[in-house]
C-alpha cells in the first residue's frame, strides 16, 4: 500500500476519534453531530478521489515542451461501443537540460497523427534508439477551421526523434 495512503487513512481514523470523544463529553444538539458525522465522511471520499493522481493514474496536465518517451498505450475509437478513444504516454520531463527523477503517465484524447507518429517513435525505440518528444504548434487547415467545437484553440502536435549523439570533448 501506498505510504501516503495509509497516513491518510490513519489520520482521518484519529479525526473521527476524535469527533466520537467530542460527541460523547458535549451536550450539543443531534442535528449538529448529525452534520459533523456526514461532513466528516464526505471527506473520506472526496480525498479517495482528489489523490487519485497520487495513485499511479495518469494525469490530465498537458505534456512537458521536451520529454524522453518511456513507453505508450493507444486505445483506438470504437463507434459501436461508443468510446472515443485515448492516448496513454509514458514520458521523463527535461528540467534545466535533464531527465526528471521520475516518469510520469499522461492520458491525452484520441488523434490519428499522433497515434502514428507513437508508433513510429515505439519502432525506433525497439531498434535501440532512445526517443525524445517534442511539442510543435499545428498549421491551422481548412477541416481545423471548419470544426467549431475547437473555435479559438491552438492546436500542438507531438514530434519524435531520435536522442543526438553526445558531443566528444575536443583533445
Amino acid at each position: 500500500m501506498n505510504q501516503a495512503v495509509l497516513g491518510l487513512t490513519l489520520t482521518y481514523v484519529a479525526l473521527a476519534a476524535l469527533v466520537l470523544a467530542i460527541f460523547l463529553l458535549t451536550r450539543l444538539p443531534v442535528w449538529i453531530k448529525f452534520a459533523f458525522v456526514l461532513t466528516v465522511s464526505g471527506f473520506y471520499y472526496l480525498t479517495f478521489y482528489s489523490l487519485q493522481g497520487m495513485l499511479g493514474w495518469p494525469t490530465q496536465q498537458t505534456l512537458p515542451d521536451q520529454f524522453q518517451l518511456m513507453a505508450s498505450s493507444i486505445t483506438e475509437p470504437d463507434e459501436e461501443e461508443g468510446t472515443a478513444g485515448r492516448i496513454h504516454i509514458w514520458a521523463t520531463a527535461f528540467i534545466d537540460n535533464a531527465p526528471a527523477a521520475e516518469p510520469r503517465a499522461y492520458e491525452l484524447p484520441y488523434d490519428l497523427d499522433l497515434h502514428s507518429a507513437l508508433e513510429a517513435a515505439l519502432k525506433e525505440q525497439r531498434r535501440g534508439n532512445i526517443q525524445l518528444g517534442k511539442k510543435v504548434e499545428a498549421e491551422t487547415t481548412d477541416e481545423i477551421a471548419k470544426d467549431l467545437s475547437k473555435y479559438g484553440e491552438t492546436r500542438e502536435e507531438i514530434e519524435f526523434f531520435d536522442l543526438p549523439d553526445p558531443e566528444v570533448p575536443e583533445k
